[in-house]
């Protein structure tokens, strides 16, 4: 039976758990929104992989993504991958790029359905600059309109009701669709109380820190030629606080990166392994940005690991970071964004 008769032979409560368990969330977070126990998730989501012949959960939410769509729609690139870190009941993977391209892992992803020119094209056929060449925008400043849209649809998915008229085609459904998700977590946020942009990443969006009365996140906005949100990427935030040695650990791997020579001994065995791997992209990279000027905790992702923003002298990321027992790290995010200003 190939991938297709299989996908056919879940049901929609199956679909939507592995859909919200894609999202890092628990049987129990998952029951909570559904209103059933736990144990009737944990038989869905059992169901599922039997009936797709997945060894995990997390197997059988990816074949479901990648099959509706929006386990492409993310340009992803397998260039580093951390340690499996535990979440919840199970285990997920944080992922760290390595390349000039926009990822979010542990992130919940409301699309990047960026089909205007100058958007990479999604999954497969990415187009990934040059060794050396860092994906930043000169002279960044947000493209007019973006911060508007981003308020509107944070508002319409607080409130349940999304102005779908100014989401291009493409976008809306994936936002309809994800409704049911999106809604109680904005709704739970309270009053956005503040919108500041970050810079332009690497794919043309434009990336904003979004801060609510219960919480913050990370959110990006790409438009079409008609000014509609065309695409974007949905990280929520917690916590006033990074834990302690983050920071620490974070600046010294940048250090290291930049000069070519990471103290591996400072970072979980399989993580040490992928940074050496993909040492000769990333140290260019970050040695051509020059001296750190300044870092900022964002807030802690889902994923327990701490986000935050670094500029440095000819460029900006933001990045995270998350420790083991030892304080080593084991895994993080990265976005190469160009900062305001520059």
């Amino acid at each position: 039976m190939d991938d297709g008769e299989s996908l056919s032979r879940l049901t929609e409560r199956e679909k939507v758990c592995l859909r919200q368990w894609l999202q890092h969330r628990s049987a129990k977070e998952i029951a909570a929104d559904l209103g059933v126990s736990h144990h009737a998730i944990e038989k869905r989501l059992k169901m599922a992989r039997t009936k797709l012949g997945a060894t995990s959960s997390l197997e059988a939410a990816r074949m479901l993504g990648e099959a509706e769509g929006y386990g492409q729609a993310v340009p992803q690139s397998p260039d580093l991958v951390a340690d499996p870190l535990p979440l919840h009941s199970g285990v997920t993977r944080l992922t760290v790029l390595g390349v000039p391209i926009m990822i979010m892992l542990g992130a919940t992803v409301l699309a990047f359905l960026l089909q205007p020119a100058g958007f990479s094209q999604a999954a497969n056929n990415q187009q990934v600059a040059p060794a050396g060449q860092p994906a930043l925008t000169p002279g960044a400043v947000p493209t007019p309109g973006t911060e508007a849209v981003l308020r509107t649809l944070v508002a319409g998915l607080a409130s349940g009701s999304p102005d779908y008229d100014k989401l291009s085609p493409q976008f809306a459904p994936i936002v309809r669709r994800d409704l049911p998700v999106t809604h109680p977590m904005f709704s739970s946020m309270g009053e956005l109380k503040s919108v500041t942009f970050l810079g332009r990443d690497g794919m043309g969006g434009d990336a904003y820190h979004l801060v609510f009365a219960n919480g913050s996140a990370i959110m990006s906005a790409g438009l079409d030629s008609d000014g509609r949100m065309a695409g974007g990427i949905l990280r929520p935030l917690s916590g006033s606080a990074p834990a302690p040695g983050t920071e620490a650990a974070l600046r010294g791997f940048v250090a290291g990166v930049a000069s070519g020579s990471p103290d591996y001994g400072k970072l979980s065995p399989q993580f040490a392994q992928v940074v050496r791997q993909d040492l000769p992209r990333t140290r260019p990279l970050f040695s051509s940005m020059g001296q750190l000027k300044s870092m900022t905790f964002l807030g802690r992702g889902e994923m327990g690991d701490d986000a935050f923003d670094l500029v440095f002298a000819n460029g900006g990321v933001i990045m995270s970071a998350a420790l083991d027992a030892d304080g080593r790290i084991t895994g993080g995010m990265f976005q190469p964004i160009a900062p305001p200003g520059r």
